[in-house]
């Protein structure tokens, strides 16, 4: 009997493909980036309101150290030390109001109210309201994106919690574990993928949130991060530097997300608890 032949190309097939798939997204985004330096250059476009690629790149280099001032750093930092406080104590606000929801009825049905009403509502329209109660100041930026980050985590968890086997609860009675040991050892594991799918689409929501918050505090005059900068360069008509703090914005996006798939493969993928 011969020995089948086909299975080495199939496997450096699949090998090859998550390859493949990255090089062909690279080469869109480089044709985009190709286009937009072209239409500029070529169509006679004002660089004064429309900058072309080349020269937003240069602003970013610049910006970043290369070959002048490093000032976006600090602009950077401000940013995301913002969204890093909110995003922990969101994270702490969801875990523990969906455990206080899995022992009272009474908080699961508040969770359910609060949850319907301020998730559909764009954190940023309480702005105005942060300002009134906290001035002009980090908290109010903090009060703002937490109201954006914490209710998709805590809906995320929710629905972990409720998919989670009872096997496997009541396995953790057996072993005498307790509510909390139950809680860390048991319900959170089983229910990381939904958890990372909340903290991604959290993250997601607190990221444009804090952006154009700082937006609206740099208009009013006050410090910020990167939304500010981006603003301060509208004011002074440094368009290529505002193209440059709107890809900085798209790239630390960007960045974020290869951090969370990274997570995901290291743990619910490698587990098995979530299909690839």
């Amino acid at each position: 009997m011969s020995a089948p032949v086909t299975r080495a190309p199939v496997i450096l097939a699949g090998t090859f493909s998550p390859f493949l798939d990255r090089f062909r997204r690279l080469l869109v985004v480089a044709a985009i980036f190709v286009i937009w330096e072209l239409a500029v250059r070529l169509g006679h476009v004002n660089t004064l309101l429309f900058p072309a690629f080349s020269s937003v790149l240069e602003s970013l280099a610049t910006g970043l150290g290369v070959g002048g001032k490093p000032v976006l750093w600090s602009y950077i930092w401000q940013t995301l030390s913002v969204i890093l406080q909110s995003f922990a104590i969101s994270i702490l606000l969801a875990v523990v109001l969906t455990s206080l929801a899995l022992v009272s009825k009474l908080a699961k049905d508040f969770l359910f109210v609060v949850t319907g009403m301020f998730q559909p509502l764009p954190s940023i329209a309480l702005l105005p309201m942060a300002i009134l109660w906290f001035g002009f100041s980090r908290e109010s930026l903090v009060f703002v994106v937490v109201m954006s980050m914490v209710w998709p985590v805590a809906s995320s968890l929710t629905v972990g919690f409720a998919t989670v086997s009872r096997t496997l609860v009541s396995l953790g009675r057996n072993y005498e574990l307790g509510a909390v040991g139950t809680l860390v050892q048991i319900m959170l594991p089983a229910a990381l993928p939904m958890l990372i799918s909340g903290l991604r689409v959290g993250w997601g929501f607190g990221w444009r949130t804090v952006v154009a918050a700082e937006l609206v505090f740099g208009a009013t005059g006050s410090s910020g991060g990167i939304g500010w900068y981006i603003n301060n360069s509208r004011l002074f008509m440094n368009v290529a530097d505002g193209f440059a703090g709107i890809l900085l914005v798209i790239l630390i996006g960007l960045a974020m997300e290869s951090i969370f798939l990274f997570i995901q493969r290291k743990t619910t993928l490698r587990w098995g608890t979530e299909a690839g």
